[in-house]
This record gives C-alpha cells, sequence and structure tokens, in this order.
C-alpha cells in the first residue's frame, strides 16, 4: 500500500517439472557430448606436452616456511607472512528440539570447541594464477597450500593445460608441469588475491573472501579478482571498496610476479567461522539500509534450495504447503537481489531452511534469531552449525533417517541424483512449539 516491496511471493520458488526437464537435457549433454570431448582434448594435450621433452613433478607445497612477521597495516614482504586476526575459539551448545544424525557425524553436533583459525596474509613471488579453484602454482611445479579449496585432489589440475598426466610403469599416475606451454601475461606490482575459483560458491564467498575484500579496503590495498558475477558486484558496492582498489581480470592464467594469498582462500573459515568476520557483515547491513530501497520482508521464512541443485527434498512442495499454514513465506535466496537477500535475513524472527550455501547469509541475522535447519543424514559438513553458534542464533537441527544405500550415494557431485524426504509432522511440532 505504501509502495514497498515484499520479498516472498509464490513465484520465488521454481517450477519443478520445467527445471527437471532442464536438467536431465543438460546430463544428456555433458554425459553425450562434453564429457566425452573434454575427455579427447586431453588425452591429445597430454601425449603432446609427453613429446615435448622433461616436465617438473607437481606436488602441494608443504614444505616452503615463510618468515613469520607482525602485521603492520600493509603487505608483508616478499616470502613472509603476518597474522592479521588472532585465532579464536567458542562453544556449540546443541538445541534441545534438535534431532540428531545415526551415524558418525553426529559428533560435530554434540557440545565442543570450534577453534576459529587465523587470518594470515602470505607474500609469494612468480606463481602462476589458474582460475580453476584459484591455484597458485610455481614454476617449479608447487601447488600453494593455500590456494584450493578442502584436501587436495588429482582432479584439481585437469583444468591447467600446462599439465599433463603420466602413468608409471607400477600403475600410478604422476603429473609433470610444463612451464614453457604457458603463455600467460604478467602482472606487475603487489596484488591481494580475493577469489578462490572463477565460478565462487556463495557459501564459501561470503565466509572466505567477503573479510578479505574488507580487510583490503581498509587498507587500501591493490586485489585481483576473476570477472564478477552481478551478485559479487552488488556485494562489493555496499562494502563500499574505493574505486580502482579491485582489479578484474578475465578468467584465464596470469603469472603473478607478487601474489599474496591467504589461508582464507583454502576454505578454513567457511567451515569454522570467525567472529572476526561479523565487523564486514555489519558494514555491508549498515550500507544496505542506508542506500537500498524499503523492502517489506516476512518475519517467518522457508528458504528452499534450488531445484538444479542436488540434495534435492522430494515432498519440498508438501513442506512449503505446510509451512504457509503458520505463516511461513518460502523463498529461494538465489531469486533474490543481494539486498534483498540481507533485509530478509536481518528482518526474519524464524527461518526454516534446508541445508545449503544461502544460510552464510545468517551474517546479516540479529543475534537471537531462530534458525531450524533440515539436513538429510551422511552430510558431514558441521559448517553451519559453526556459524550459528559464532553468531549466538537459535539454532535447531533436524536430520532427516537415511537408508545405507541412500548414504552410499555422492552429495557434491555434478548432477547428483541424490534426494530424500523430509518429515514434514516432526517439522511441524517442533517449529510450532519453537514459536
Amino acid at each position: 500500500m505504501d509502495g514497498r516491496g515484499v520479498s516472498a511471493t509464490e513465484d520465488r520458488v521454481e517450477n519443478a517439472a520445467r527445471v527437471r526437464l532442464s536438467r536431465s537435457v543438460h546430463v544428456f549433454w555433458r554425459e553425450s557430448v562434453r564429457l566425452p570431448w573434454r575427455t579427447l582434448r586431453k588425452r591429445w594435450r597430454d601425449a603432446s606436452l609427453a613429446r615435448s621433452g622433461a616436465g617438473a613433478p607437481v606436488a602441494v607445497d608443504e614444505t616452503t616456511e615463510l618468515a613469520e612477521v607482525p602485521f603492520a597495516g600493509r603487505f608483508p614482504p616478499p616470502l613472509a607472512q603476518c597474522t592479521v586476526v588472532a585465532a579464536r575459539e567458542y562453544r556449540t551448545k546443541p538445541h534441545p528440539l534438535s534431532v540428531n544424525s545415526t551415524t558418525t557425524e553426529r559428533m560435530h553436533y554434540e557440545p565442543h570447541v570450534v577453534r576459529a583459525p587465523a587470518l594470515t596474509l602470505e607474500h609469494l613471488v612468480d606463481h602462476y594464477w589458474h582460475p580453476a579453484l584459484g591455484l597458485l602454482i610455481s614454476r617449479e611445479g608447487q601447488v600453494w597450500r593455500h590456494s584450493f579449496l578442502g584436501p587436495f585432489q588429482e582432479g584439481f589440475l585437469a583444468g591447467v593445460k600446462a599439465i599433463a598426466e603420466r602413468r608409471l610403469p607400477d600403475g600410478a599416475r604422476e603429473h609433470l608441469f610444463y612451464e614453457r606451454r604457458m603463455h600467460a601475461p604478467v602482472i606487475e606490482g603487489e596484488h591481494l588475491l580475493v577469489a578462490n575459483s572463477d565460478r565462487p560458491n556463495f557459501g564459501h564467498y561470503m565466509l572466505d573472501i567477503v573479510p578479505l575484500l574488507h580487510l583490503g579496503a581498509a587498507m587500501r590495498a591493490p586485489m585481483l579478482t576473476w570477472t564478477l558475477s552481478p551478485w559479487q558486484r552488488a556485494l562489493i558496492a555496499r562494502l563500499e571498496v574505493p574505486d580502482g582498489l579491485l582489479r578484474e581480470i578475465r578468467p584465464r592464467p596470469v603469472f603473478l610476479k607478487h601474489a599474496v594469498a591467504s589461508n582464507r582462500l583454502s576454505g578454513v573459515a567457511c567451515q569454522n567461522a570467525h567472529p572476526h568476520s561479523r565487523q564486514a557483515f555489519e558494514a555491508i547491513l549498515a550500507n544496505v539500509r542506508k542506500r537500498a530501497p524499503a523492502i517489506d520482508t516476512p518475519p517467518r521464512v522457508l528458504v528452499c534450495r534450488g531445484l538444479a541443485n542436488s540434495r534435492n527434498l522430494l515432498n519440498r512442495t508438501e513442506m512449503i504447503e505446510a509451512m504457509k499454514r503458520l505463516g511461513f513465506a518460502a523463498v529461494q535466496p538465489e531469486k533474490l537481489g543481494f539486498d534483498e537477500q540481507a533485509l530478509l535475513f536481518a528482518q526474519a524472527e524464524t527461518i526454516v531452511t534446508e541445508f545449503g550455501a544461502a544460510l552464510a547469509n545468517a551474517m546479516f541475522c540479529r543475534p537471537g534469531t531462530t534458525i531450524v535447519e533440515i539436513i538429510a543424514e551422511g552430510q558431514h559438513d558441521p559448517w553451519s552449525s559453526h556459524l550459528c553458534a559464532m553468531l549466538e542464533l537459535e539454532h535447531v537441527v533436524l536430520f532427516q533417517r537415511q537408508s545405507e544405500e541412500a548414504l552410499a550415494a555422492p552429495r557434491h557431485a555434478k548432477d547428483s541424483a541424490f534426494t530424500y524426504v523430509v518429515d514434514v509432522p516432526k517439522l511441524l511440532t517442533t517449529v510450532e512449539s519453537l514459536l
């Protein structure tokens, strides 16, 4: 009536039939055309590189020790590192209404101490930076240990065209780096790297990269990123990064004379959220409220995953209809603008959510906000539990029971067919008790 928009409407949840048809076509194209063609090209490239001479063995650099220097408000000198924010500890406190997993992952949801890692800056010299997972590779084929997400996998190297795979007589495989095949432009000067992939995951970007952007802006330090998506540009605008500090480059390999990396590029802050990160999101939310149009948002929100993702709920429609009776508006956050997402979480009183990256928006929630999280057993990924504990939210976890067959299915694989069902009566009973 007063001209303000409403953030959650029925069209904010995808049409299931349309999405499943689109996904089936995509899987067919990927399996029948793209993967065979990519495999053929890789075999041809490996053979071509092998004929060109000896390459440098590729390995993760676990031995190089950088000199430790105190943080003085600027980048550490070459081949040195500094600690900008010290590590912190806090405790989790399971909610009495939570339903824990029956698998070994239950230990992650019992009371324990969370060790949030420090934020470090590491000044490397003469490294190639690759958009696939943000790999930093030296001329000697050493992969910097803080330039990839999670445990290292050989598959991370598949996107580096100057690396060939070779079978050894004993059946093992080795990877060789052929620097002379690198035709990468050189970037001079010191730059803080604020991208760990050319295809960023929303949750990782929010919890790992945003604090780095906030730090770089405060330091007035040059920063380097792959081409940004619209939602990233909207977020950075709310961080008020000064013009000229952040340089976007195309997602192509480059040679960096001075790369300033961080342990945060490896996803450690996403797993164990650090209280210091709240400063960045408080600044973002303040600017959203100051600059964005006024938006009405529902006090009770049901956050749904996109149907094109894995971990799909088979009875999502039933859940949406049941939660509507309690006054919940169903929303897919990725269908909202960035400002709208921030205000949706900041103004909500109770949020029921499927497990997923959208919960990183909890960084905008007020302390004490009620979060009910629906997780299928076998996830083994307690990042959201740690985040809610750090933010002092009222966090209820409802694990959904899974069969042994379902637990054996892949959870993060692209186009995974993993599905599960939520216990709607239990969900309703739990939410009614909280309300």
